[in-house]
């Protein structure tokens, strides 16, 4: 939610430094016809500017052929595996804008850095970025930006990234689609596809220790009774601490339909196959993680009829814009075999969003006309990666109104594409008042 998918996304990080890999799809043993990438270079969202038109501009970074942009990700230390599709996935959009002639005839140029996933060492990183390499501005794929954000703010350089910290709420020149902390605040989208499924009924499924997940149920507590779903419990529960068997007869006593998960895919497996071995059948689960194909090999049976929520497209809707990703990371995705994994997908759409700022900059950009031309950008959608569009000029801080929901199928072997009522994919409501929790 408006998790950013960074609370989410840290998960998907162990599942993916474990070896998790997704399902190997036909094309990445295809080659790329020059028919498919012309067809894909059609499709950018940051478009081919007019080369005559080029100025002589004195922001740093800029010349009359390229703009020199910084990455910053923990390419060594705990997260290093995880992230390293970061990389990859930022290099094969910018790739994709160079092909079409850059943005306003400037090939972008990108100085990547390792922040080890270390405040100390990412604030050294970004000085060296912006005052030697000379940076216009900088996409942050790290969860220790703490680490530079005021001297960031301080200097006015343009950020784009995923938001691991609250911090990104308060620094109005970082940008971000989707925000990992939106205090007391709530959208109707989870209740309306509960209610949807057929739920009536919600119990929560956390951590005994919940800590920060806390924020995330509340939220879809919410969320739910904004649709008339009343929660009538939490339950507690921590793999090799707990029992499961105990749990799963909490939450049939609690005689809810919906279980709203906030635990590890290991501990929610653990508990949903002692529900059904307890005769338990929920109509209803929802989880912010589990997306990926091989816990689906992993956990087999105990994870069918799962739903998952995702502030990008899903890869098996096979729309457009996930073809469009897909061949520019097999164009312009140096040493990726499995481009379909969420760290890889968040990281494109945030070097997208940087050169859309590039893009509202005009001809002769400045950190200042980005900042302030990207904030005032209200239908980002990435070319169709995110669910709906995004107004940049409120986003900041709040939670996303519009997701994606998959479903496990009923024999755990894939995802199905949840469609709304109208029969589309995204799955939109309003955002309610601050709850006060």
């Amino acid at each position: 939610m408006g998790v950013s998918r960074l609370v989410v996304m840290l998960a998907a990080a162990k599942e993916l430094r474990a070896g998790s890999r997704r399902r190997s799809s036909p094309w990445r043993r295809k080659a790329v016809t020059s028919a498919v990438a012309v067809g894909l270079l059609a499709g950018c969202s940051a478009g081919k500017g007019d080369a005559g038109r080029i100025a002589s501009c004195d922001a740093p970074g800029v010349t009359p052929e390229s703009i020199k942009v910084g990455l910053i990700y923990p390419d060594t230390g705990g997260l290093a595996d995880a992230f390293r599709p970061a990389r990859s996935a930022v290099e094969a959009r910018i790739g994709l804008a160079n092909a079409t002639g850059g943005v306003n005839g400037r090939e972008i140029e990108l100085v990547a850095g390792d922040d080890s996933d270390t405040p100390s060492v990412n604030a050294g990183v970004a000085k060296d970025l912006v005052e030697q390499k000379r940076v216009f501005g900088l996409v942050q794929l790290s969860a220790a930006v703490s680490g530079s954000a005021d001297y960031l703010d301080q200097a006015g350089v343009p950020v784009t990234g995923l938001t691991a910290e609250s911090l990104w709420n308060d620094h109005d020149n970082m940008f971000s689609f989707s925000y990992v902390s939106a205090k007391g605040a709530a959208v109707t989208t989870f209740g309306r596809y509960a209610r949807a499924q057929g739920g009536t009924r919600a119990v929560v499924l956390q951590q005994e220790d919940p800590g920060s997940s806390t924020e995330i149920a509340d939220q879809l507590i919410v969320s739910l009774g904004s649709q008339y779903i009343e929660t009538v419990g939490r339950v507690g529960f921590t793999t090799g601490i707990s029992s499961a068997t105990r749990t799963a007869d909490q939450i049939i006593a609690s005689k809810a339909d919906i279980i709203v998960s906030t635990v590890s895919m290991d501990s929610l497996a653990e508990v949903l196959e002692a529900v059904r071995v307890r005769g338990g059948k929920p109509r209803v689960i929802i989880s912010p993680t589990g997306y990926n194909a091989r816990l689906l090999q992993e956990k087999g049976a105990a994870l069918a009829g799962l739903s998952i929520w995702l502030n990008y497209t899903p890869f098996e809707s096979r729309s457009p814009a996930i073809g469009q990703y897909e061949n520019a990371m097999a164009l312009y995705g140096p040493g990726l075999e499995t481009p379909d994994q969420e760290v890889a997908v968040a990281s494109y759409i945030s070097a997208d969003l940087f050169l859309r700022g590039l893009q509202a900059a005009g001809p002769c950009p400045t950190r200042e006309s980005f900042i302030t031309n990207l904030r005032a950008v209200k239908d980002y959608d990435a070319g169709g990666l995110v669910p709906g569009t995004i107004d940049l000029s409120t986003n900041r801080g709040s939670v996303s109104t519009c997701y994606a929901f998959v479903r496990v199928n009923a024999n755990a072997t894939g995802f199905d594409v949840m469609h709304d009522g109208d029969g589309s994919s995204q799955w939109c409501g309003t955002r309610l008042q601050p709850t006060g929790r």
